[in-house]
């Protein structure tokens, strides 16, 4: 693979030019606390590759894990996370995690946020992995909810200026420094000059033909890949157990707050089986119901596997507090206080992303990342629920504290643009989309990965391409889905979000350690 400063083709000539001193590319959770937490003297381009309901953060249920309760500690919230991480959290960052998660909570609070509660205070649930009730919730619609005030912030902040409908092309670097970014801002191509780039732009778990976020599709990921910047754990995906396909064939999360108060998972024979696979039965960690879950439905010769939510209580109580899930079941003509719904594993969250330290700063200098495109090693090989959320308000308000302390004064102005070679791939992404869901989902094969990469490599060239969003979102998905499947045929053990059928045991000897890709690199172990 070559190496290139910058890696465009075919830039147009019509190119527009804005400057900025931050520009932050996302806006989810992490991006728009990153841009709040901002000095306000500073002048800050919030950009979107749509609306905000498409963000990851938009269509979180569950909640923000943050201990509180009278029963519990940080130091339980601690030990949670590193125990559902399996031995590959580090340790300092899942610290400050759980450390900075009541002022993270105090930040949302301060922009309105009024989470459910009754007489005695919030009310907090519990799901898979917590050894506690610490989800602070907005009945089961949280992320939508959060996204919206926080926005509503964003908007009367002065000195933030949101360039919605602005799709990410490529990171620009001069003298091996980040300056700034080309979007295609409203089908114009433009050249976004800054200081620093925070990239916030999610997870890549829509490269799988099931996935609760299929508009997540790691574009800020390999932009900065192509960057230079280091990428790391890209093996590790986080299949949520309990998705419904709606009769219209969208995948809808049923969230972990229903287990959580007490919904049972059934096999097609109508019998409870999870207490068989794990001591916490269906609150067990998110990898470990996906793939019972699996096992079950293999044994039965693929009929379903059912949520049941039957015993929990009336339709009254049902629909106030699972709001979003009622709703939609009931569209679909299934009513929790009646029916058992059909459920199965989908993409759910993507723990691999842009190496950070404990600041958001990556190896690219000005460049930054946070929430689930940044790999700040909070999760391990498998992320605690609930715990994104908090990542996303944690450490893009560190990074913000970061930058207002240490922006360049001296700005790279007018850098030049100019046209390079980069990878092309020839194929097509929902054909890409339906073999990682055969060949790289919950359960793997080294054998089908092996045949899958190679596949996936013999589509790549070099050539000119349209300077277009279209291009870059097949080089994207292409690219990204090489590093996932090349870092999954090397970890040959299970460990998390990553279970090898051909090795189904952990090797802590000699994997107990991050796969990392880095442009022009072999990876590395």
């Amino acid at each position: 693979m070559r190496q290139v400063e910058n890696k465009v083709e075919n830039v147009p000539c019509n190119l527009g030019h804005k400057r900025y001193d931050v520009i932050i590319i996302g806006s989810g959770i992490a991006g728009m606390t990153a841009a709040l937490s901002m000095d306000s003297k500073l002048k800050v381009a919030l950009v979107s590759k749509g609306s905000i309901s498409e963000s990851s953060t938009y269509k979180a249920q569950g909640g923000i894990a943050v201990a509180i309760g009278d029963d519990d500690s940080i130091e339980e919230h601690y030990e949670d996370t590193l125990r559902v991480g399996r031995g590959l959290c580090r340790e300092d960052a899942a610290g400050i995690l759980v450390k900075e998660g009541p002022d993270a909570l105090q930040f949302l609070l301060s922009c309105g946020a009024i989470f459910s509660r009754n007489d005695k205070g919030m009310i907090l649930t519990r799901e898979a992995g917590h050894s506690h009730r610490r989800i602070v919730h907005y009945y089961d619609y949280t992320g939508k909810y959060i996204t919206e005030l926080v926005a509503d912030k964003v908007c009367g902040a002065g000195h933030i200026e949101c360039l919605d409908h602005s799709f990410l092309m490529d990171l620009v670097i001069k003298e091996g420094r980040c300056c700034g970014c080309l979007v295609m801002h409203q089908e114009q191509p433009v050249f976004l000059e800054a200081a620093v780039v925070v990239v916030a732009t999610g997870g890549y778990s829509g490269l799988f033909a099931r996935s609760t976020n299929s508009s997540a599709t790691g574009d800020g990921l390999a932009a900065a890949y192509r960057a230079g910047a280091v990428i790391t754990d890209m093996e590790f995906v986080q299949f949520h157990p309990t998705a419904f396909t709606t009769m219209s064939g969208e995948v809808f999360l049923l969230t972990e707050a229903l287990r959580g108060e007490g919904a049972f998972l059934l096999n097609s024979e109508g019998q409870r089986f999870m207490p068989a696979y794990h001591p916490s039965g269906e609150l067990a960690p998110r990898d470990e119901v996906a793939r019972a879950i699996m096992q079950e439905a293999i044994q039965s010769g693929g009929r379903p596997i059912y949520l049941d939510a039957r015993h929990m209580g009336g339709k009254e109580y049902l629909a106030r507090r699972f709001r979003q899930v009622y709703g939609k079941l009931a569209q679909n003509h299934y009513f929790l206080e009646r029916d058992i719904v059909p459920v199965a594993p989908a993409a759910h969250f993507t723990i691999g992303g842009i190496q950070t330290d404990l600041w958001g700063r990556t190896n690219v200098p000005g460049l930054y990342a946070c929430g689930e495109a940044a790999a700040t090693g909070v999760h391990g090989a498998n992320r605690l629920a609930s715990n994104s959320l908090l990542e996303g308000v944690v450490f893009g308000r560190r990074l913000a504290a970061d930058i207002n302390d240490n922006l360049p004064v001296k700005k790279n102005r007018g850098a030049a643009i100019t046209l390079s070679d980069m990878p092309v791939y020839s194929g097509d992404v929902k054909v890409l989309q339906e073999k990682m869901e055969t060949v790289a989902g919950a359960m793997r094969q080294g054998g089908a990965l092996g045949t899958l990469l190679k596949w996936v490599r013999e589509q790549k060239e070099y050539r000119r391409h349209p300077f277009a969003a279209s291009a870059y979102h097949t080089i994207n998905a292409y690219q990204l889905a090489e590093l996932l499947l090349e870092a999954a045929l090397l970890r040959q053990e299970s460990r998390g979000g990553h279970f090898r059928l051909d090795f189904p045991e952990k090797n802590d000897e000699k994997f107990c350690k991050h796969i990392v890709h880095q442009w022009g690199k072999r990876a590395a172990v």
